[in-house]
């Protein structure tokens, strides 16, 4: 009986796997042209037959959009730093890129955030063995939103938050006498990184075929929706540096591994009529879009980015008000860039 129970539990285990295994197109018209047609502008516009690879992507570009949004690279700060920015990403080539009714045809990721960040320097902190506390700087960052009312029937939630700790291995050095050239040190950053995005669309705009002077065409009744669903949990190891040039323009760059967790989830309830026109079709005439996929981001990726950063308030030995880009690209295809204000002491 106990072997019994666990081979029940087992098939069930593996049913439930299933059901979020694959989406599942079914086009049904008794008209050979019609189904023919529909499954392949549905396909294209779903992107069903590569559902494996663009969910990967969207993970992929879902964990690349945070990255370097919750930290300070070059602020100079010497008590704390706070500012906020967002940005965007892409994975699996810009190439591919293209805007239509359906699902995008590359990974996209999406997110803001705010930050605070706090030195250790000025605090009385311990030194712990090798490790001199006062050369610590620790960022937490967070970011929420909730809104129907942007896009049309789409629902569109997000959330970030982010909590790292950056090591300075290597001190400032003024190279310029008067502070024409100063070198930012070398910086070791790590931490936690968590997001989600998740895209509720209220599909009911129809898809349209022709071929021989007849029009076939698919409407999706009005409970029809999909929801594309990106969560991402990564650990980034960096290292940086920066230049600072005459006080108004640092420059910053480094290089990172990110361990990536997370997974992307797509669920789709899509049915509705095809109608022929100007030879009706059977009152019966179908099609579905319907099931559950799911998949994991690449676990390591090997990541560059680099930015500039303009320092409209400069002071002698920090940099007050700040306006910053970054740019990051790793290994596998991988493109992120944001932008936004730092205000540091």
């Amino acid at each position: 009986m106990g072997k019994k129970i666990l081979l029940l539990m087992g098939l069930a285990i593996l049913s439930g796997q299933q059901v979020r295994a694959a989406i599942v197109l079914n086009v049904n018209t008794g008209n050979g042209t019609a189904d023919s047609l529909l499954n392949a502008e549905i396909n294209k516009l779903f992107q069903v037959p590569d559902m494996t690879n663009f969910l990967t992507a969207m993970a992929n570009a879902q964990a690349i959009t945070n990255k370097g949004q919750g930290v300070s690279y070059a602020t100079e700060h010497g008590l704390f730093v706070i500012g906020g920015g967002s940005g965007i990403g892409f994975s699996g080539g810009l190439s591919g890129y293209k805007v239509s009714s359906g699902l995008p045809a590359i990974g996209i990721g999406v997110q803001a955030s705010v930050m605070a960040g706090l030195s250790l320097s000025k605090l009385p902190v311990p030194t712990l063995g090798p490790i001199d506390l006062k050369r610590v700087t620790i960022f937490v960052n967070y970011f929420g939103i909730s809104d129907d009312s942007l896009v049309q029937s789409l629902t569109i939630k997000a959330n970030a938050f982010g909590l790292h700790l950056q090591y300075k291995l290597v001190d400032n050095r003024n190279l310029g006498g008067i502070g024409i050239l100063n070198w930012g040190g070398l910086l070791f950053t790590t931490g936690i990184e968590s997001s989600t995005n998740s895209l509720s669309y209220k599909v009911t705009q129809g898809v349209t075929v022709n071929s021989g002077g007849q029009t076939f065409t698919w409407t999706p009744t009005s409970t029809s929706a999909l929801t594309l669903k990106a969560n991402s949990f990564s650990i980034p190891f960096e290292l940086s540096t920066s230049v600072r040039v005459l006080y108004v323009v640092s420059v910053f760059a480094g290089l990172g591994v990110d361990l990536n967790f997370g997974r992307t989830t797509i669920d789709s309830t899509l049915n509705g009529p095809v109608t022929g026109y100007p030879v009706p079709l059977s009152g019966s005439a179908a099609a579905s879009l319907t099931g559950s996929e799911e998949q994991k981001p690449t676990f390591g990726h090997l990541r560059f980015f680099a930015g500039p950063q303009f320092n409209l308030v400069p002071l002698k030995n920090t940099n007050l008000l700040s306006l910053y880009a970054q740019g990051n690209v790793s290994t596998g295809g991988n493109y992120g860039v944001h932008a936004g204000a730092r205000i540091a002491w």
